[in-house]
């Protein structure tokens, strides 16, 4: 039932609090019981209450008699309360009956509604764990083909949406039908044949609740990818926001935006015309029936005024549950747009995950292998194409070549970042394919030109990978990595925040703490992609005697431009358009006179031919 409803996804959830969810629903019943209480109290109010004098009345209430031996025969009769009491006092009597019935209505609607304020947000709250951490499983090809800022909108306005709705939806259920049943047994009571007239009404408006619903829905939907691409487009600002500012594209920026928010508010516009259509097209189709059942019900039946009073409330009160339903019906459509966006990701399975056969790792002791291996990020266009070579335990190898040759995918597939679409890597005879990812991705220390750094202390960054090791062994790591200078000359050394994304140090002192942070792993493999390109000399400098220091203690790899970064490599490895040129040492690669010798006298004849320049202009100065 609960499935139907509201989605298996999310039903599941809710499922887990399971005695949350029955005390909520318990609480909520009981309350609906106590809303008729008014309407049984209007009646003897009006016609016994107001009477002037001492003359005694009595309390009746409707009741209904069975015939004795059948429970389909029975007839309209009335059950006397209270009796030979005088109006003042049955309208002391009948207040406090009114204020019991208020009061225990009131408790059991506060903590029905903590009881679902409970569930639905500790639902929520398993949801949105088990959404953040899918994300962290799904693999790097998942995130080229999504923006991340439609991502963060599904796990924040989708969310939002669950946790606002789910509650309100199950209470509601039971609710309203609950208290329409409490008044329509009153109703028929009362007067069978008025209350029949009511349900001409009916058929009309489940139409208009069915039409309503479906629209809304469709709306919801579409609403929520606005609002994801509104949120996309916030998320892409933040980030290059410095580019925006340095090339003045800020109003271009805004017209953008203006349109995707413009987008945004006809979609939500649409969604109201539907959403806060439904109401006044109920009210106008009830409104034309009540006239006619006050009149009838005065005029046909005879009855009195607070006969008339009773009934005329407890119509109101049955429409107005009626009425919140149909808008329930509509919040079930938003809410299942908002699962269907939600559990679209959880659903997805991770292209990169262990196999049913994967084994731990053993630490690298002898040898990485790459087997005629091709890649490509779609099958009919390869990056890499039948990249064979071998690399023995210790060696520091570098890979170079032109800006899209495949350097940086080459690294990516050792960790599986991305799986081989053609051949094979071994570590020590191993095929990555067939290891558990832990214990693969373990042994593997990892540093990036773009260094990414949490918004923390820089021990918590250093030690972001091994948050077990101690304070000194952490401090041995930034002394390996040349940081432990500049570390110590901080305000607060290693409890020094370093703001977003590293922002309040420099592009050499991030490139350090992220070397530390790879030391302190302990790694057997070293992976540096242009770990040096963006730095200047002394912080190159540095980098680069971190890196020799850990020379034949770790198998290290090297992707880069600045071959000044790459001098003391075993081999070097040469590629153009995703294929292996050139292998050898550097003086082996220079004697070839290859494309190897084309890069590093572009780079360092560029470099001879500036400092000759320098020196002619030093010597004319001199002269003049």
């Amino acid at each position: 039932m609960l499935d139907r409803i509201i989605g298996k996804e999310i039903a599941s959830y809710i499922k887990r609090h399971r005695g949350m969810v029955i005390c909520a629903l318990v609480l909520m019943a009981i309350s609906s019981l106590f809303v008729v209480v008014p309407a049984y109290l209007l009646q003897p109010f009006i016609d016994e209450g107001m009477k002037t004098g001492t003359s005694p009345v009595a309390w009746k209430i409707p009741w209904i008699q069975f015939d004795s031996g059948s429970w389909f025969s029975w007839k309209r009769t009335e059950l006397t309360v209270v009796d030979g009491i005088t109006p003042n006092r049955l309208l002391g009597l009948l207040t406090l009956v009114a204020f019991v019935a208020v009061f225990i209505r009131s408790i059991t609607t506060y903590f029905g509604g903590l009881a679902a304020a409970a569930f639905s947000n500790r639902a929520v709250q398993s949801v949105r764990i088990d959404l953040f951490r899918k994300f962290n499983s799904l693999s790097m090809g998942f995130y080229h083909k999504e923006k991340s800022g439609e991502l963060i909108a599904r796990s924040t306005a989708d969310l939002a949406v669950l946790q606002g709705l789910i509650a309100e939806v199950l209470l509601g259920l039971i609710e309203y039908p609950l208290t329409a049943l409490v008044f329509l047994i009153f109703l028929f009571v009362m007067n069978l044949k008025l209350t029949l007239l009511v349900f001409f009404a009916v058929p009309l408006i489940a139409l208009l609740v069915r039409l309503f619903g479906r629209k809304v829905k469709k709306h919801s939907f579409r609403v929520q990818e606005a609002i994801a691409q509104v949120t996309s487009a916030y998320h892409e600002n933040l980030l290059c926001l410095k580019l925006v500012q340095g090339f003045f594209m800020g109003r271009s920026e805004v017209k953008r935006f203006s349109e995707l928010a413009q987008n945004l508010y006809k979609k939500i516009m649409h969604w109201n015309r539907w959403q806060l259509g439904l109401g006044p097209m109920m009210d106008s189709v009830v409104f034309l029936v009540m006239p006619a059942v006050l009149i009838v019900g005065k005029v046909y039946f005879h009855h009195t005024l607070g006969e008339i009073m009773a009934m005329t409330y407890a119509f109101s009160r049955v429409y107005r549950p009626i009425k919140r339903l149909a808008l329930v019906n509509n919040q079930i459509k938003t809410l299942q747009g908002a699962t269907k966006r939600v559990f679209g990701i959880m659903a997805r399975v991770p292209d990169i995950r262990d196999n049913a056969r994967a084994k731990s790792l053993p630490r690298h002791h002898q040898s990485i292998e790459f087997d005629s291996v091709s890649f490509g990020y779609s099958p009919n266009d390869l990056v890499l194409k039948n990249i064979s070579f071998r690399l023995k335990r210790g060696e520091m190898v570098a890979f170079v070549g032109s800006t899209g040759a495949g350097k940086s995918t080459l690294l990516d597939l050792i960790p599986r970042f991305y799986d081989v679409t053609e051949g094979s890597i071994t570590i020590d005879g191993n095929d990555v394919r067939n290891v558990t990812l832990e214990s693969l991705r373990k042994q593997i220390g990892i540093v990036n030109q773009e260094t990414l750094l949490f918004n923390q202390t820089i021990q918590y960054n250093i030690s972001y990978g091994s948050p077990q090791k101690s304070r000194e062994e952490i401090i041995e790591a930034a002394t390996a990595a040349n940081a432990d200078d500049f570390i110590m000359a901080q305000p607060q050394g290693y409890q020094t925040m370093v703001g977003d994304q590293g922002s309040l140090l420099s592009g050499g002192q991030r490139q350090r703490i992220a070397i530390a942070r790879a030391i302190l792993i302990d790694p057997a493999i070293l992976m540096l992609d242009e770990a040096a390109s963006a730095l200047d000399a002394e912080s190159e400098r540095l980098v680069q005697a971190a890196i020799e220091r850990l020379k034949g203690t770790r198998t290290i790899l090297i992707v880069a431009h600045r071959l000044s970064t790459i001098m003391r490599a075993d081999r070097i490895f040469v590629l153009e358009k995703g294929r292996i040129v050139e292998t050898g040492t550097l003086e082996e690669l220079l004697s070839l006179n290859g494309r190897f010798r084309q890069l590093h006298d572009m780079q360092f004849g560029a470099a001879e031919r500036i400092g000759h320049r320098a020196e002619s202009i030093e010597h004319g100065a001199e002269s003049r």
